[in-house]
């Protein structure tokens, strides 16, 4: 656990920095988020070559099956501290240097990233009850954490008028928090209903219980089922538990915005696949149906939902409500190949998504048309380069060949196809085709029509980093998706 270890002790040190004045800076503490990080990183990269898996069968299961070690958290872990670099660099404004609570931005941050981590290797409902509110509640504060509009000073008394970006940011967070809570609370209800029909909370010794002792395979099960279903479908926004997403993505800060956009999809994904394969397999011709019928709504209303939008923010937020659709096929599969696509697919969707919401970033504006899609017109000429990355991005997430995302869903289908799921594969591409239009339509506003304002984008070394580190990412893994695919292969662990 020496990751989370480290991403703790950080952020202990984040919020402790916070109390000295001389040290209380952007500069300061950010850097050593970064430190910190970057520490993590090198220490998951270390661990990989050691790590147990299905093939040197190894023994993964740590504190008496509490947690699980293998390569399959590991990478994870590698998606949640890529995709928290956007947090960090988004801190050139929110917060901003005159602002007291930037220790606090910094140490949230830090620990839903540890709650994702420890998420990702947990082998007991307990233990994944726990790791989801740890990351959860952080995240809960820090959308509506609206410090580019805010000082920290400000108290219920103060007769400041509220900027809409921090009523707005006011209004995601409690939205967030509602359906968090409601979904928390259907999630332990269910995991406590499968321990009632078990009479254990671990992941390994439920599946086993199902395949030898018919007795555990009573009503208690599948109604528990059913509900941690339920539960975990609001992390992900699967349709119709979508519904707080695009008020969410649109009134948090934008660096938690594109953060959440991938890493809460990726911390929830590694605790469905876990549940599913490792511990209800037995029970798949219950559960493939409702998951086969999630997938497809989601697939078909999050494309439909977004080419009305207006707002690059809610756009892209159902467009990720689609894209969870496009994962969960990888689970009904209930196959190795299907596990494998769906990693492949999350480390494309984490550059393709950390590109885009940098570019939304560093086009931003002030109220409520500030991500307006408008503002992208005339793009191209102003800024040649960022429209052509825009370009890509939006290219890629609609799967044109020959861009990584195009691979990224050729590789879901291709599983879904083998194991003779051939309706939704159709059905998927529909929705692809569908998802045209919308990605289109960015791409035209920057080539083909006039700008309206002379304002020039402010390009942040950081968010130009991510942006260029993520087109030859795109473009590599287009080129060469097989090796990034055998590397996805070797971390399933079931």
């Amino acid at each position: 656990i020496g990751p989370e270890i480290i991403i703790l002790m950080t952020a202990f040190f984040v919020l402790l920095a916070g109390l000295k004045k001389g040290i209380n800076t952007l500069s300061f503490l950010s850097g050593a988020s970064l430190v910190g990080i970057g520490a993590a990183l090198l220490c998951t990269l270390a661990l990989w070559g050691g790590a147990p898996t299905s093939e040197n069968g190894g023994n993964s299961s740590m504190f008496s099956g509490a947690l699980v070690y293998d390569r399959f958290s590991l990478t994870f872990n590698l998606i949640f501290l890529l995709m928290s670099l956007f947090a960090i660099f988004g801190s050139v404004r929110y917060p901003q240097e005159t602002h007291e609570n930037k220790a606090e931005y910094f140490t949230l941050l830090l620990m839903t990233i540890a709650g994702m981590m420890f998420l990702a290797k947990s082998g007991n409902l307990i233990t994944i009850f726990m790791s989801l509110e740890l990351f959860s509640i952080a995240l809960y504060i820090l959308c509506g954490f609206s410090a580019k509009h805010g000082t920290g000073k400000e108290g219920p008394n103060s007769s400041t008028e509220l900027s809409w970006e921090t009523l707005a940011s006011q209004e995601s967070t409690v939205k967030y928090l509602l359906t968090g809570a409601f979904s928390s609370a259907i999630l332990v209800y269910g995991m406590a209903l499968i321990y009632a029909g078990t009479g254990t909370t671990e992941i390994r010794m439920i599946g086993q219980l199902l395949q030898e002792n018919p007795y555990t395979k009573n009503t208690l099960v599948y109604i528990g089922m059913g509900l941690m279903f339920c539960g975990l479908a609001f992390k992900i926004s699967l349709v119709p538990f979508h519904s707080w997403t695009p008020d969410v993505y649109q009134g948090a800060p934008t660096p938690i915005t594109g953060f959440m956009s991938v890493a809460t999809k990726a911390a929830a994904f590694a605790v469905i696949a876990r549940i599913f394969f490792t511990a209800l397999p037995e029970l798949e011709k219950a559960w493939m149906p409702i998951l086969f019928g999630a997938s497809v709504l989601t697939m078909l209303v999050g494309n439909t939902a977004a080419i009305f939008q207006d707002d690059l923010k809610r756009m892209l937020a159902y467009s990720g409500v689609a894209h969870a659709g496009y994962l969960l096929i990888g689970i009904v599969t209930n196959t190795q190949e299907g596990m494998a696509s769906i990693i492949f697919y999350l480390a494309v969707y984490l550059f393709m998504n950390i590109g885009a919401f940098a570019i939304v970033f560093i086009m931003e504006g002030e109220g409520k048309e500030g991500n307006s899609i408008y503002r992208f017109k005339g793009l191209a000429r102003k800024k040649p380069l960022l429209a052509a990355a825009m370009g890509l991005f939006m290219i890629s997430l609609a799967g044109f060949p020959p861009t990584a995302g195009f691979f990224g869903k050729l590789f879901v289908f291709y599983a879904a196809i083998k194991k003779g799921y051939i309706l939704i594969t159709v059905l998927a591409v529909i929705a692809s085709i569908i998802s045209v239009y919308f990605y289109l339509r960015v791409i035209v506003m920057m080539y083909f029509h006039e700008d309206e304002g002379a304002s020039q984008p402010v390009i942040h070394k950081g968010m130009g980093a991510l942006v260029t580190v993520s087109c030859i990412a795109i473009v590599a893994i287009g080129l060469f998706p097989s090796f990034l695919m055998e590397l996805a292969r070797g971390a399933i662990p079931f």
